[in-house]
């Protein structure tokens, strides 16, 4: 039968139909996508496609895609679509789904959420062609995993601004079926003349003066896979505590797996890896992923929190981390999405990219519209939407835990006993317990494995509030000293001046002060002893008088002690 073609729209999706026919595209699933990366001639057409395709990214490479498929082959299940014509590779698309989603046979249990591979630890994910059939091998590939895994929402997290997607709003088939959300990206280019000014900047200056009075001041490329396999151990949980601070998220001890993922890659020259020092001490760290001329930012970006306000070391190292990419011939350091503030204060400028999801359902589908236009409404109100979106989640979040907390009766009213109680300013005690120690009781200084070990009872301030604290008071130059046993944490006391702790009773100028603000309940009897071994320590660095003062259990220790 011959077809009729009624109008322009009528033609396109013909068009359409015709490109993806002349196609040989193949779904890939499991076993079968190993088997397939064994194959020495695929492998290589892979990574010719690659060479040659004009907007892929370092993440779409064969040896990135391969080897996350690997290290997370108990979490997802790799998916692998094709295209061939006149037998020469001209598509591929690599995606996964979490293997909670399928059954033994990797046939669908419940629907799940198809990612492209490399998940979180790929900042951008789209599909391999050329200019000819881009569009024709998306639009067939996406059609193979539906009949696979119909249901399924598809998430591309960003594509890149030159990926071909005329046929997301051209083809009528795909009209409807396709939600793009459209995401500004803040870049670091190097030929910039806005690139020069960055380096110039007084608070650059000033915060590199600062770290240079401390000491030794260096900046150094990791190339060394001995030394950074030493040093990422410090890294992690570095930055295991900002995003617990800041976001909630345990991205490395929720996700073991991905510390082996960057020690692999390390090893396949896909990662550019460098550090801030001062005397060998680490202050700032970037891992980054590196390719085709472009260093993104992801992997990790942290930096020490001790007294982080005054001297900033993220900043001044990435402003250093800009000056060696340009000195080797980096076109572009990606900032990657986001919004963030300290990104806008280094952006030389700014492009373009996707997000891209095809909903699996018609209720999929309206919540990422109305997802989509929130999300335009407050970019135009001149608001960030991650922010937005992260104080809501904030809030949900502590009122969940409020109302479990306030189902005790009992709870509430001591809670509300201890806020009326903490109007009143604490006095002076010298209770007899404690001038007794206990050797056993080992306390460290501003550990940030120790305060990561906080597990709090639901009647405790939660997680995400008590390291939120922390990591301030970290950064405005306070230290804590804490006692942890068998991976958990049993007392933190914070140390401060005489001179900024409001009493009854005078203290001595320049003495200091514990304040107890958090302990077990289960080592109540033994939080004397605690108190006793971290005042040790501050008389031993700081040789002063040391006070207790504790406001946060209703008791209150506030002692001298004497050598």
């Amino acid at each position: 039968m011959k077809t009729v073609i009624k109008n322009e729209e009528d033609r396109e999706h013909y068009k359409g139909v015709k490109e993806e026919a002349s196609l040989k595209t193949e779904l890939h699933v499991g076993e079968r996508v190993y088997s397939l990366l064994l194959e020495p001639a695929f492998k290589a057409e892979w990574d010719l496609l690659y060479e040659a395709c004009a907007w892929c990214t370092v993440f779409q490479s064969r040896v990135f895609v391969e080897t996350w498929y690997k290290v997370f082959k108990e979490e997802y299940l790799p998916i692998l679509v094709t295209a061939t014509h006149e037998g020469h590779l001209v598509g591929v698309l690599a995606m996964a789904l979490p293997r909670t989603s399928v059954d033994d046979h990797e046939d669908l249990l419940k629907a799940g959420r198809i990612v492209g591979a490399g998940q979180y630890d790929a900042e951008y994910q789209c599909w391999l062609s050329d200019a000819e059939y881009g569009e024709a091998f998306i639009k067939a590939a996406l059609r193979s995993i539906i009949r696979k895994y119909p249901g399924c929402d598809i998430h591309f997290r960003y594509l890149p601004p030159a990926t071909p997607l005329n046929w997301a709003e051209a083809d009528p088939y795909w009209r409807n079926k396709v939600v793009l959300q459209a995401v500004q990206r803040p870049l670091m280019a190097m030929g910039s003349p806005e690139f020069p000014k960055l380096f110039k900047k007084p608070e650059f200056k000033n915060k590199v003066n600062r770290l240079r009075r401390l000491g030794n001041l260096s900046f150094e490329v990791v190339t060394d896979k001995s030394y950074f396999e030493k040093i990422l151990p410090e890294l992690v949980v570095q930055y295991d505590f900002r995003q617990g601070a800041m976001f909630n998220k345990n991205q490395f001890s929720d996700n073991p797996p991905k510390t082996e993922f960057l020690l692999a890659i390390f090893e396949k020259k896909l990662l550019h890896v460098s550090v801030l020092k001062v005397n060998e001490e680490l202050m700032a760290a970037i891992v980054a992923v590196a390719g085709k001329g472009w260093v993104h930012l992801g992997g990790i970006n942290t930096h020490t929190p001790y007294q982080a306000n005054y001297y900033s070391p993220g900043f001044v190292h990435f402003i250093m981390l800009g000056k060696q990419l340009a000195d080797s011939g980096v076109e572009v350091f990606d900032l990657t999405p986001g919004g963030d503030a300290y990104k806008e204060r280094l952006a030389t400028d700014h492009d373009q990219v996707y997000e891209m999801v095809i909903p699996g359902s018609t209720i999929s589908g309206a919540k990422r519209r109305i997802r989509r236009h929130l999300y335009n409404r407050l970019v135009q109100a001149g608001k960030r939407p991650m922010s937005v979106e992260l104080a809501i989640r904030k809030k949900a979040y502590l009122l969940k835990a409020r109302l479990k907390s306030a189902i005790n009766p009992r709870h509430a009213m001591a809670t509300l006993f201890r806020l009326r109680s903490s109007e009143k300013k604490p006095s002076v005690g010298t209770p007899a317990e404690l001038r007794y120690a206990d050797g056993s009781i080992q306390v460290q200084e501003n550990d940030l494995k120790h305060l990561l070990a906080y597990k709090p009872t639901k009647h405790d301030l939660t997680r995400w509030e008590f390291l939120e604290a922390a990591m301030r008071s970290l950064e405005t130059g306070k230290c804590c000293y804490t006692w942890c046993d068998d991976g958990q944490l049993q007392a933190c006391a914070w140390l401060s001046s005489s001179e900024t702790v409001s009493l009854k009773q005078a203290l001595p100028k320049g003495s200091s002060v514990l304040e107890l603000t958090y302990y077990c309940k289960a080592i109540k009897r033994m939080v004397p002893a605690f108190l006793i071994e971290a005042a040790r320590l501050v008389r031993q660095q700081r040789g002063t008088p040391v006070y207790f003062v504790d406001n946060g259990h209703g008791t209150i220790y506030l002692d001298n002690v004497s050598n």
